[in-house]
């Protein structure tokens, strides 16, 4: 093709057409992102359970000795807001473990309109 039928092609609304290496190049890269993003899916799939039973429990229980041992007894030696932080933290680190979770997943698109 030459300029003028490109040039030509462009103002009608049509793409240019691409070398097929070009092609070959971004087909192999889909392919490759979709193997690289279902094995960490799947390796965060089966993380995820095990992170909710470790970490859910430590949050609620570090909470629980917190308002147990900061608040109602008021022992002044007790590290109060260190707990409560580290009850928060450990909940937080759950949260961007899921958020982790959610980039390498994609849900279909939803059909219910």
């Amino acid at each position: 093709m030459d300029n003028l039928e490109i040039n030509r092609l462009r103002m009608e609304g049509h793409a240019t057409p691409r070398p097929m290496a070009i092609r070959l190049l971004g087909a192999s890269l889909l392919v490759g992102w979709q193997v690289v993003r279902l094995a960490c899916c799947a390796l965060l799939i089966l993380m995820e359970p095990l992170l909710r039973a470790i970490l859910v429990p430590i949050a609620f229980l570090s909470f629980v000795v917190t308002l147990i041992f900061g608040f109602l007894i008021g022992d002044p030696r007790f590290p109060r807001w260190g707990m409560l932080a580290f009850s928060v933290g450990t909940l937080m680190l759950y949260w961007l473990f899921l958020c982790l979770m959610s980039l390498f997943m994609s849900l279909p698109p939803s059909h219910d309109r």
